[in-house]
């Protein structure tokens, strides 16, 4: 099913993608590649023992008393304990942001592992807005303890403009998650720090008629319980053959457009036999309790098996960081890797 009301949306929305639309199918995020997905999922490594050696930053450009100060919106929070797939992620709204200084800036952006952990940022616009991402080549280490020292007061953004406030945010890893949902076989197994634990019969999106839940790798972007669904939000009467209206339980955002991992209890006909759903991926109420209370924002939900894949955004409608192999992600960077 969609969104229409979420009962606690998470502030990390504007950080993930785009505002609140209310249906995954609905809108289509600037940057969709019909691109191939990466050809094995990034699987959470061993800390990395390969010496780095890092590109030397350039001085970041300065101006004080700039006429615009835009303070970069920054997740995750301080303190927060989030899944293996979290990238770390900042986004200047509605503020383009000259190429020529993005070394200087990614120099600013010190990231602090232990263990240690490489990885690079990532440069994005979409929608006006620029964000610069960071990640390691493969999911994080469960356990993990990240700090990312923010120094970019009155670092110069573009002629004018400078970004406001130092901040420093530490957060931790934890149990690695990784959900692997099969359209073609209608299962998802879940496997918790490399044990499966439980493979869930589910239903995913109605390919024949354009519901197709997005494939690729997408993380769990705000845990919201119980959530209003009506499918008006993608304009489709209640009283149509594919109009829906009701609250669903245990339900953990995917997409900022709405795709959701739910308690669908009036699809328990079509669990494990046919995807009926209208992108969402739909369980019992019981498998989908269980999994709301193992789940951390930041974990993994690997998508497969479609007949009409539709790829998962890269950026602009949720975190689709991982679908980047890691030499285009390294592309996107204007320092490369960093040690962590």
């Amino acid at each position: 099913m969609r969104l229409s009301r979420p009962i606690g949306l998470s502030a990390a929305f504007a950080l993930a993608g785009l505002a609140v639309t209310g249906c995954g199918g609905g809108a289509e995020a600037e940057e969709r590649h019909a691109a191939k997905s990466p050809s094995s999922a990034p699987s959470t490594p061993s800390p990395s023992v390969t010496p780095v050696t890092e590109k030397p930053a350039p001085p970041a450009q300065m101006l004080p008393g700039a006429a615009k100060v835009v303070r970069p919106e920054m997740a995750p929070a301080n303190g927060e304990k989030v899944g293996v797939g979290q990238p770390i992620a900042l986004v200047f709204k509605q503020q383009k942001i000259s190429k020529e200084l993005r070394a200087g800036i990614e120099g600013r952006l010190k990231v602090s592992t232990s263990p240690n952990v490489p990885g690079a940022w990532h440069w994005n616009e979409t929608k006006g807005d620029t964000r610069v991402h960071f990640r390691p080549e493969k999911y994080w280490p469960a356990g993990a303890k990240v700090t990312l020292d923010a120094r970019l007061d009155g670092v110069k953004l573009a002629e004018g403009v400078a970004a406001g406030g130092d901040r420093t945010v530490s957060f931790t890893i934890g149990d690695s998650m990784v959900n692997t949902v099969d359209l073609k076989a209608h299962k998802m197994t879940v496997v918790r720090n490399g044990r499966t634990l439980r493979t869930i019969s589910i239903s995913g999106g109605d390919e024949s008629k354009d519901f197709g839940t997005r494939e690729g790798i997408k993380t769990i972007l705000a845990k919201e319980g119980r959530v209003v669904m009506d499918s008006r939000s993608i304009g489709i009467p209640r009283n149509h053959p594919d109009g829906f209206y009701g609250s669903y339980d245990f339900s953990m955002r995917e997409t900022i457009s709405g795709e959701y991992v739910h308690a669908a209890p009036d699809n328990a006909e079509s669990f494990g036999k046919e995807n009926v759903s209208h992108g969402c991926i739909g369980m019992s109420t019981d498998d989908a309790k269980w999994l709301y209370g193992l789940t951390l924002k930041g974990d993994v939900v690997e998508v497969k098996g479609g007949t009409k894949p539709k790829p998962m955004d890269r950026f602009g409608n949720g975190y689709g960081d991982w679908n980047l192999s890691w030499q285009e992600w390294l592309e996107g960077s204007a320092l490369g890797v960093r040690t962590g």
